[in-house]
């Protein structure tokens, strides 16, 4: 009876095991579930390790992206490695892109939160510009593919990690910029990054802000979406791979960035009160 028993909590506990690698929570460092976006299939299947340094609290997150390493999804016909020949013209038939990123699972939300992600760059980070690399996107998902699009994405650009707007699809807007924040000011040390939004189809309604240190460092009003409804997403993500050649910039290099604080609430009081300085 003894050995049946023990034999039942094994498996509860294998079972248990096997659902929390789908879907990660870690309180210290969010309050929300994650799953992998686009994985089956990488070379590094296992890319997100829990670290206790650098972390803010007792532990954080490293991403590790290794060069061109792509994937595709579980279900469905999207892949980042190969186009399926869908929707061309905004380029979401996949292929040329390769990630190692999470987005954030259950309900998707709509309105006005309070987002927040903290940031650790590597002393020996490198950037691979001219491929576009996002660290960190507000998505939007409904019923038409007119709603399935990154509404921002938080991406490296010319020495600075800046959010780009993209409330229209295929238009790319950088909103109104108060200060850069340098990759090189980044560089070996925990950056903290709040979003205030209200996710709106009304440009009258609509509005991102980017704090840093309680200091706006960007702003966007306007349209922010198409009615649907949003998630967001962490990790690193890299499109136009194509346009690294190797013969010009060197060996594709492999990136690692590490994450806490990943957040989000409906009032900012809440959030100050679940970040780790």
């Amino acid at each position: 009876m003894k050995k049946i028993f023990s034999t039942i909590v094994v498996s509860l506990l294998i079972i248990g095991t096997l659902n929390f690698s789908k879907k990660v929570n870690a309180k210290e460092i969010t309050n929300l579930q994650w799953k992998k976006s686009v994985a089956t299939g990488k070379k590094l299947s296992k890319f997100r390790d829990t670290v206790t340094s650098p972390a803010l609290g007792k532990k954080a997150w490293k991403i590790t992206l290794l060069p061109r390493d792509c994937g595709k999804d579980k279900d469905g016909d999207y892949s980042d490695c190969k186009n399926n020949g869908k929707d061309a013209v905004v380029g979401h038939g996949g292929g040329d892109r390769a990630r190692s990123e999470y987005s954030s699972s259950g309900p998707r939300y709509t309105g006005e939160k309070w987002i927040s992600v903290s940031i650790f760059i590597p002393e020996d980070f490198k950037t691979v510009e001219p491929v576009s690399t996002s660290l960190f996107q507000i998505y939007e998902w409904g019923n038409t593919n007119q709603q399935r699009h990154p509404r921002m994405m938080l991406r490296v650009k010319r020495g600075n990690l800046e959010p780009r707007y993209f409330a229209v699809n295929g238009m790319d807007s950088q909103g109104l910029i108060y200060k850069h924040l340098k990759i090189d000011d980044m560089r070996n040390k925990w950056t903290t990054i709040i979003f205030h939004t209200k996710m709106s189809k009304d440009p009258k309604k609509g509005f991102i802000k980017m704090y840093v240190n309680d200091i706006l460092y960007n702003d966007y009003k306007g349209r922010t979406g198409y009615g649907g409804k949003y998630f967001n997403k962490f990790g690193i993500y890299h499109s136009w791979i194509s346009r690294w050649k190797d013969e010009v910039h060197g060996e594709y290099p492999t990136q690692v960035v590490y994450y806490d604080n990943l957040f989000r609430t409906n009032k900012k009081e809440k959030l100050l009160k679940l970040i780790q300085n």
